[in-house]
């Protein structure tokens, strides 16, 4: 059995033991899977202004999402690296709960973004923050895969994804703070905001 054998594998296993048991069990899933991660602009601008000694990572942490997500899951990879199509259920034997359209899915984008969050936090010095995220990170991209939106390697390359686009910005955290974060940091303050 090679990697994505088991791959699929544990994509059917997951999909098969949560999904179709019941309604509730079905819409739980969705709920991770499809909604949470709608929390998440709400989650960065309460943050943002309730952990105000804390904006700089928090600013930092958005940078690196932003990068790991434009420049490494939607250009390198799939350009490059790997084109992976999007798990189809009625191939793999599981059942399909959610419509997505077929486009790639490897590396997960919700994966990279949510996890770049998390390592920019953890590298930054922000351990509870991070706690926090890496929580939210598992939630959605576990249901992701129950749901059959994405195979488990899918999460791992986010994962992989977020965190160097994480570390890129943690090398470059001086530049990125002063050209970057410290005129965004005066517009507020300008405006006390």
């Amino acid at each position: 059995m090679n990697i994505l054998q088991i791959d699929q594998s544990i994509l059917r296993f997951v999909n098969s033991f949560f999904v179709g048991q019941s309604p509730f069990v079905d819409g739980i899933v969705k709920f991770f899977a499809v909604y949470l991660v709608y929390l998440l602009p709400i989650l960065l601008i309460f943050i943002w202004f309730k952990f105000r000694k804390r904006r700089k990572e928090i600013f930092l942490s958005f940078l690196g999402t932003i990068f790991s997500w434009f420049v490494i899951t939607k250009w390198l990879v799939p350009n490059f690296i790997w084109f992976r199509p999007r798990p189809d259920l009625s191939v793999l034997g599981g059942q399909e709960l959610l419509f997505h359209r077929p486009d790639y899915s490897f590396p997960s984008d919700h994966a990279t973004a949510l996890f770049a969050l998390t390592f920019g936090f953890y590298l930054l010095g922000w351990k509870r923050g991070a706690n926090w995220f890496l929580l939210y990170a598992l939630l959605i991209t576990f249901f992701r895969v129950v749901a059959g939106v994405h195979f488990p390697l899918d999460i791992i390359g986010g994962a992989i994804s977020g965190a160097l686009g994480a570390l890129l910005i943690y090398t470059f955290r001086a530049t990125a703070t002063k050209y970057l974060f410290m005129p965004v940091e005066k517009i507020f303050k300008r405006f006390r905001i």
